[in-house]
């Protein structure tokens, strides 16, 4: 019988002992993401209303947000969980939450996909009905 496990050489957690890949691949997020798709389930693209949208995540579970807006930079910093502990790596279905300096929980986005160099996040949009798909490339 197969052997069952990560077989992807670019997760944390690949298994070089694996014949079939069965989903568990999980994936450092610590650098430099820009945002390359965000839509609102009524079809707004977010993006078309800001320059650019960018994070950097740390090892130490702090985050800075990066949004341009009419040529001014706006930073945003907290802390962030994966799966609701300070871990660092992902993977599919995992919760992803953000919190601000104060600990106040901002949002909780479920990681749809997750790969070494893309991230894609869904949430439901605060105060709102909305859901939100994010696309994030590694810089």
């Amino acid at each position: 019988q197969a052997i069952l496990g990560c077989t992807d050489p670019q997760a944390v957690n690949y298994n070089t002992d694996a014949a079939e890949d069965d989903g568990t691949c999980q994936y450092s997020i610590i650098g430099d993401w820009t945002v390359t798709s965000y839509t609102l389930s009524d079809g707004t693209n977010v993006l078309a209303t800001v320059d650019y949208i960018g994070y950097t995540l740390n090892s130490d579970n702090s985050y800075f947000q990066y949004i341009g807006v009419s040529g001014d930079d706006i930073v945003l910093t907290g802390t962030y969980t994966i799966g609701g502990s300070n871990n660092t790596t992902g993977s599919n279905n995992s919760t992803f939450s953000f919190y601000d300096v104060s600990g106040e929980l901002i949002s909780v986005s479920t990681i749809a996909s997750i790969s070494s160099t893309t991230l894609e996040l869904t949430f439901n949009v605060p105060d709102s009905t909305l859901t939100a798909n994010i696309r994030l490339v590694r810089l």
